[in-house]
């Protein structure tokens, strides 16, 4: 029996990220309310994110795999969400010019039926390069910093930035595919098959 995939995310590059992989998904926004001030090692934290952001979906839903994930930054041991105004898109991106950082993304997975829930997470380095103050004010005019973490994209006009990555590319929009495919197999769901891929003859 087919069994939905529900993407607990309402961000808009995990969405497009399973579009363009020919992937059968259904999204669905949590309301998890996401608390980065706790005390734990930060892939605890980024685990602890995705858990909760998937669980708040997964309680909806009697028969599904839900698929949590939770991205952000770390510079000079500070972490960097999102940017939710121009202001901090604009302080985030000069902190990160010149530097390198790294990127941390907390994936959970849950199987409702069975009540099983599988948890890991990615880090990734990046490396941008030095951002003049009239490249960070045009870049925050386009609007696509905003409510990205940390304040740009690497599928986008931010990629530009870009000189050097340690990692997966797929990590660091958002969702670790080599992970998640990996996990998902142990619950028999294997995205390689319909009814999971378009792509399948």
């Amino acid at each position: 029996m087919k069994r939905k995939i529900i993407l607990a995310s309402k961000s808009k590059s995990r969405r497009k990220l399973l579009k363009s992989l020919g992937f059968n998904f259904e999204t669905e926004k949590s309301n998890y309310n996401e608390d980065m001030s706790e005390k734990l090692p930060i892939h605890k934290l980024a685990q602890k994110l995705a858990i909760g952001k998937a669980q708040a979906v997964a309680q909806k839903h009697k028969n599904a795999i839900i698929i949590g994930a939770d991205t952000f930054g770390i510079i000079d041991k500070k972490l960097i969400g999102q940017a939710r105004t121009s202001e901090e898109a604009k302080k985030i991106l000069k902190l990160i010019s010149g530097r390198k950082h790294k990127l941390i993304t907390g994936i959970a997975i849950i199987d409702t039926q069975n009540n099983k829930i599988i948890s890991d997470y990615d880090i990734s380095e990046v490396w941008i390069k030095k951002l003049s103050q009239k490249e960070i004010d045009s870049y925050v005019k386009t609007g696509e910093p905003l409510f990205k973490a940390p304040a740009y994209t690497i599928e986008g006009l931010g990629s530009v930035f870009i000189e050097k990555i340690n990692g997966s590319d797929t990590a660091i929009i958002g969702l670790p595919m080599n992970k998640i495919y990996k996990h998902l197999l142990k619950l028999k769901v294997n995205l390689l098959e319909k009814p999971y891929s378009n792509n399948c003859s």
